[in-house]
């Protein structure tokens, strides 16, 4: 007989609350024909270190039970919950039966699950003290205490000295901090993998790295966070946290420097771990903006030349096409044209053409890694030329807005061939690698600038409008300290100069992922954001790399979501066994979607849920105001748990929640989640949550004192599922009482309710509600007492004044109180036009009130 379990909170994980009183619910789900059964749910704790006992579980009925937005089920769920009472922690476990002359089937037993840890925060400790929240900190730190700008936190800095760089070699240093508590619960770190990308680590009470971490989080017993933030990028330093066989925590740090100079880490303490990280990378901003004033190392951006005011959206919110996994390396102009027109015939409406790596011209006959000959694009695949080649696209697609070509931040991944062009007009140094002791021929420092300059001008006056800088981090690969204190900083900086002054923000910064990339050009907030790849690549031939590349970029996030960049979680194609579950989480993202599909292999329906077309007939993605990120930092991958990413649309006082689910195994799981756990809800505020998939919606959700409402939250069969919060407006009405209102957006996309630019809702001898749509597509609004109304009695729909068509309105088959009205339809069939602006205006007018 098949059963699932799941617990809130969950069963092997550590969870902290705030209150002396925790209610521990576990949903059952069992097969339709044993629902009936005299099921009982046992917990069996310790609470506050006393003896096992045990408590029975009360079965919950009614509209106690949790929301439930699932399709169609095989399994039906029983839901059970108890209160416990403790002071400071509760471990537990729980076991069930179908009857009660049946064995009991233990949790840990039949699912191999390791007992749940509830931890009360310890509300009533306060300290002033680093040396209390680290005992054995290590003595050659000097503290410092810092004032913290995220509230609740404290904040310190540790600093020490390190030797300069001698005979042109760098010097190291290994520095131990000490164990954080003294005493863990669990721990999360992100490490650098390889040279250029970052990627989440984590575990309980042993801390363990397998490489260089640049940021480290820490909870204990107490329900609080210690976070630690390893600085580079400053004054020449590049400083990584490593892990000890004695369970500590010690920083690995190299000087290029001459001179000696000062190594930081920045730590801080508080009860709720996003502000604890916050409050690190905050005082790092502003470390990197000071040591960059007093340096003169900033990049200086000229307004007057540098950047050119215009309205339009950006570039990264139409939908592009990749070259790389599609076409292959032997790439040419007419594999582009066919694998375009390909697109074009399947209805695919692209904006953005991304000509990826295999279009230079290189030198084949080094030894090593090939290097960069001249400005032009190879003769082989480009016969004409690369404005020819652009010339072409231009005229046969017309649809595509911006164009951008690759090429390695140092020219090519083996640098600059010292027999080509470009070598003869540039000045060109010699540097050694450390990553294979190769040597490499760079352009030199005084002619970085102009290297950028005159190529970005010959790929404007061939038709280019954008750049995808990669492998970045070739530049911690050059081995000599003198180099690497003259170069790296330089590169990034003279970069961002060039690509903001030529293609303003149509560049993605690719393989940037390294310490002095992400503090010394990410960090400081004196440019518009640039897009910037997020995590290593997407391997559509790696099955085992799909779930993990969702997980990193979502964990990435915690940390990459303060930084000055977009995130780009990657290219992906849409005829793919994970294509769906790819395509929800770049719509969570926050950042660009662009597709590698093979030429003629198109899942347009997939695409349809992916972006919208706006009134100009343009191809726009939906792109939430709020990245997406892992909710949970110390979830471990492996435990099989669901990911949970949150995201937010809308402002800071009024928004949409958005919570995707995505599995992390084969095995379906499902698991409770309080609405308290969506992204910038508030307790002084009704909802409704509306699950994408299959588009059911809750009746309206209401906090208690001591009570979030809570929702069964599930992948679907395509392993994820989103689900959206919305804040009602509520009118009491005489011939339907209490009305709850809510704008939804598009329903008929995956992050439709972005297309939402604002919505407002008024009352006088109607309710109306009134949305500007950046898209079209089905737009749905909430409304409570849509099951006692009808459409021709009670609804006038209008676009701009316009009633829309009566066959366009009509009310969800998934959910009946939920009215759609199919804008793209009534759009075409009104012969409406909305001049310059991308946006439409709806109106829903409910009569009757």
């Amino acid at each position: 007989m098949q059963i699932r379990l799941q617990t809130f909170p969950r069963l092997g994980d550590v969870t902290t609350v705030k209150a002396k009183k925790q209610s521990i619910m576990a949903v059952l789900e069992v097969p339709p024909h044993f629902a009936s059964e005299d099921w009982q749910v046992s917990l069996w704790h310790i609470s506050d270190g006393s003896d096992w006992s045990h408590l029975n579980l009360a079965a919950i009925v009614g509209e106690d039970k949790p929301i439930d937005l699932d399709g169609p089920e095989s399994l039906s769920k029983l839901y059970f919950r108890a209160d416990v009472p403790f002071k400071s922690s509760v471990q537990f476990t729980v076991r069930f039966r179908h009857a009660c002359n049946a064995p009991w089937i233990w949790a840990n037993q039949e699912y191999g699950i390791e007992d749940g840890l509830i931890i009360s925060q310890d509300t009533g400790f306060t300290t002033q003290s680093l040396e209390d929240l680290i005992p054995n900190l290590g003595s050659e730190w000097t503290v410092s205490t810092l004032r913290s700008q995220a509230p609740d936190t404290r904040l310190w800095s540790l600093t020490s000295r390190i030797a300069p760089s001698s005979s042109n070699k760098s010097s190291f240093k290994d520095i131990d901090i000490g164990t954080p508590f003294n005493h863990f619960q669990k721990w999360f770190a992100l490490v650098r993998t390889g040279i250029p990308w970052l990627a989440p680590r984590k575990g309980f009470t042993q801390f363990a790295l397998d490489k260089g971490a640049i940021l480290c989080s820490f909870s204990n017993d107490a329900g609080r966070n210690l976070v630690l933030l390893a600085v580079s990028g400053v004054d020449d330093i590049l400083a990584l946290f490593q892990s000890t066989n004695a369970n500590s925590i010690t920083l690995h740090a190299r000087n290029d420097a001459p001179t000696e100079r000062d190594i930081t880490v920045l730590v801080s303490e508080g009860y709720e771990v996003d502000k604890a990280i916050a409050a690190v990378v905050y005082h790092a901003r502003s470390l990197i903006w000071k040591y960059s004033e007093s340096t003169n190392q900033s990049p200086q951006f000229n307004i007057s030349t540098d950047f050119k005011p215009q309205w339009r959206e950006n570039w990264y919110d139409g939908l592009g096409y990749c070259t790389w996994n599609s076409l292959g390396q032997n790439l040419t102009e007419d594999k582009i044209l066919e694998a375009l027109g390909k697109l074009e015939q399947n209805g695919v409406n692209i904006s953005n053409l991304i000509i990826d790596d295999n279009w230079q011209s290189i030198d084949t006959t080094s030894q090593g890694e090939p290097g960069w000959l001249e400005f032009e694009a190879n003769s082989t695949g480009f016969p004409g030329g690369l404005r020819g080649a652009v010339s072409k696209i231009k005229r046969s697609h017309r649809n595509i807005q911006h164009i951008f070509v690759w090429h390695a931040l140092l020219g090519y991944w083996g640098g600059i061939s010292p027999r080509g062009k470009i070598a003869e007009k540039y000045k060109t140094i010699q540097v050694e690698r450390e990553d294979d002791g190769a040597n490499m021929t760079v352009v030199d420092y005084d002619d970085i600038s102009k290297l950028y300059d005159d190529f970005y001008s010959f790929l404007i006056q061939s038709g280019i409008d954008g750049v995808k800088t990669d492998a970045q981090c070739m530049l911690d690969t050059i081995g000599s300290a003198s180099a690497r204190k003259e170069l790296i900083n330089s590169y990034l900086d003279k970069w961002s100069i060039a690509s903001l002054r030529h293609f303003g923000t149509a560049a993605i910064s690719c393989m940037s992922q390294f310490p002095q990339a992400l503090f010394h050009a990410f960090m400081p907030k004196i440019r518009p954001p640039v897009v910037a790849r997020n995590s290593d690549d997407y391997f559509p031939d790696v099955p085992s790399s799909h779930r993990w590349h969702v997980w990193a970029n979502a964990h990435n996030s915690i940390f990459t979501q303060y930084l000055n960049v977009v995130p780009d979680w990657d290219m992906f194609q849409t005829v793919h066994e994970f294509a769906d579950y790819h395509a929800a989480a770049r719509c969570l993202s926050g950042g660009p979607i662009y597709i590698t599909d093979i030429p003629g292999r198109h899942n347009v329906e997939l695409l349809n849920q992916v972006a919208a077309l706006t009134t100009l007939g343009k191809s726009a993605i939906l792109r939430p105001s709020v990245v997406g990120i892992a909710m949970d930092p110390y979830l471990d991958f492996d435990s099989g748990a669901l990911l949970k990413i949150g995201s937010f649309h809308g402002s800071a006082s009024r928004g949409i929640s958005i919570m995707g689910v995505f599995q992390t195994s084969d095995a379906p799981k499902s698991c409770l989640t309080a609405l308290r756990e969506f992204r910038g809800v508030t307790q002084a505020v009704s909802y409704v949550v509306r699950a994408y998939t299959t588009g059911r919606v809750s009746n309206p959700l209401q906090f208690t004192d001591d009570h979030s409402p809570s929702v069964i939250t599930a992948a679907s069969a395509k392993g994820y599922e989103i689900y959206y919060a919305y804040e009602l407006k509520s009118f009491s009405s005489q011939q339907w009482g209490l009305v709850s209102v809510a704008s939804l957006g598009l329903v008929n996309k995956m992050t439709g309710c972005a297309a939402i630019e604002s919505s407002s809702v008024e009352r006088n001898t109607k309710i109306s509600v009134t949305s500007k749509l950046k898209a079209l597509g089905v737009f749905g609004v909430y409304i409570s007492s849509l099951p006692k109304m009808t459409i021709d009695d009670n609804f006038m729909v209008s676009i701009f004044g316009h009633p829309v068509p009566r066959h366009t309105v009509k009310i969800s088959s998934c959910a009946d109180a939920v009215l759609e009205v199919d804008v793209q339809t009534a759009w075409k069939e009104l012969g409406l036009d909305s001049g310059w602006s991308n946006e439409l205006e709806v109106t829903v007018n409910i009569l009757g009130i």
